[in-house]
C-alpha cells in the first residue's frame, strides 16, 4: 500500500501507544479529524549530523502552512498509511534533500509524543555539502550546517521551529555519544 487514493494523501491514525489503529484519515486537515484524547498521528524527523558535531538544518517554505520561513531539522514528516516510520524517513530524505544513495542508515533514537502526533527521532552521521543538496523546492529554500550553540541561539530568537528545548538538548547529548 502506498499510502495515496484518489482524494489525497492517506494517514494511518495510532492510539495513545503507538498501534495502528486500522482506520485512516486524508493528510488535508487530518489534525481535524482525530480524536485528541485517544488517537495520534505519526511522524518522522531525520536529523543529519556531521563529524564536528553540527546538524544540517532546513528551512521551510514562506509559503508553509505550519511554521513557514523557520529552520527545521534535517528532514521530517508524516508516516503515510501502511509505510513504517524506517522506509518514511529515508522517504522524506530523499523527497526533501534529494539524498537516494549513499546514505548511512537511520538510527532511531526515541520517541516524543508532542500534541496530536508521535515523533520518531532518527540520527544520520555524515558528511555533505549543503550547497549540493537538491532541495525540494515546494517545501525547503535552504539548508546549512549549525552548531550546538547557534541551533539553541535560533530557537530562542524564535528563527526555529518550536522544540522543547530538552528534545534539541537529547539530540545534541545523543549525537555526542554516538562520535
Amino acid at each position: 500500500m502506498n499510502g495515496k487514493a484518489l482524494t489525497g494523501e492517506l494517514l494511518d491514525v495510532y492510539d495513545i501507544d503507538g498501534r495502528r489503529t486500522g482506520r485512516t484519515i486524508e493528510r488535508k486537515n487530518c489534525f481535524d479529524n482525530i480524536d485528541y484524547e485517544s488517537e495520534r498521528l505519526l511522524l518522522v524527523h531525520a536529523c543529519i549530523f556531521n563529524s564536528r558535531g553540527q546538524m544540517l538544518l532546513q528551512r521551510r517554505q514562506l509559503t508553509k502552512d505550519r511554521y513557514p520561513g523557520l529552520w527545521d531539522v534535517s528532514a521530517g514528516g508524516f508516516v503515510s498509511s501502511g509505510e513504517e516510520p524506517d522506509g518514511a524517513v529515508k522517504r522524506e530524505l530523499r523527497e526533501e534533500l534529494g539524498l537516494d544513495s549513499g546514505i548511512p542508515e537511520p538510527v532511531f533514537v526515541w520517541r516524543e509524543p508532542f500534541g496530536p502526533v508521535l515523533d520518531d527521532f532518527y540520527e544520520v552521521r555524515m558528511e555533505l555539502d549543503p550547497e549540493e543538496l537538491k532541495l525540494q523546492e515546494e517545501e525547503l529554500i535552504a539548508a546549512a550546517w549549525f552548531s550546538r550553540g547557534e541551533v539553541f541561539e535560533m530557537l530562542h530568537n524564535g528563527t526555529l521551529v518550536d522544540y522543547p528545548e530538552k528534545l534539541l538538548e537529547r539530540m545534541f547529548e545523543n549525537n555526542r555519544k554516538s562520535i
